[in-house]
């Protein structure tokens, strides 16, 4: 996984009204904690955190000064109408600690049941995982394209790299390629067919 750095820098006022000044000025109030220590409150900016959601990283550099500590981001707490990064909630984590983290999944091919009037249904867009910090995967990869109709993957299915393993159930739908629809003709579209012949035979009589 891709590891971004993260200016922070120690925050000195705190309550309500100073996170609301410090998100004014494009800030994120930061809380750092794990890892048999105190917490701690950091700020940093929306800018900077903008290219740890870009590049889809679950974990951390942070850098203040001459000080540097790993982190897993935890928790994203957005505004109401999701526009903007309120708060940050992150969990000091080292090289060697085992964490879990979602993974975007990236389908590869177009599916061969597809030609074949098959429908693509995905269920999941990214798996749950356990791993190492220096071994999890910024994302994983499923090839798709021999995939014929009535096909499906599932989470037990997947083969996951060295180190890397499923934290949900094997069971777990991943993608699947359901039978084409078809169009069928209601009885009730049928009756009306027929009684609309014998009716237009009647009328053909009388006249």
């Amino acid at each position: 996984m891709k590891i971004i750095d993260l200016p922070v820098e120690t925050r000195e006022l705190l309550g309500s009204a100073e996170s609301r000044r410090l998100r004014r000025n494009g800030g994120i109030p930061v809380v750092l904690y794990g890892g048999g220590r105190d917490s701690i409150h950091l700020a940093t900016t929306r800018d900077a955190f903008g290219e740890v959601l870009k590049h889809h990283s679950a974990v951390v550099r942070l850098t203040a000064g001459d000080v540097v500590q790993t982190a897993l981001v935890r928790d994203v707490a957005w505004d109401t109408f999701g526009d903007y990064v309120e708060h940050l909630d992150l969990l000091r984590v080292e090289a060697h600690d085992e964490v879990d983290v979602s993974v975007p999944l990236n389908f590869v091919g177009i599916p061969v049941g597809v030609s074949h009037g098959g429908e693509t249904l995905v269920a999941m867009k990214e798996i749950h995982v356990l791993a190492r910090v220096k071994d999890m995967p910024t994302e994983l990869r499923l090839d798709i394209s021999e995939l014929n109709v009535g096909d499906s993957v599932h989470v037990a299915d997947y083969e996951f790299p060295d180190g890397v393993r499923a934290a949900g159930a094997a069971d777990e739908l991943i993608i699947q390629i359901k039978e084409p629809k078809v169009a069928a003709v209601s009885d009730a579209e049928g009756d009306e067919g027929e009684l609309g012949e014998a009716g237009a035979e009647e009328a053909s009589s009388s006249d």
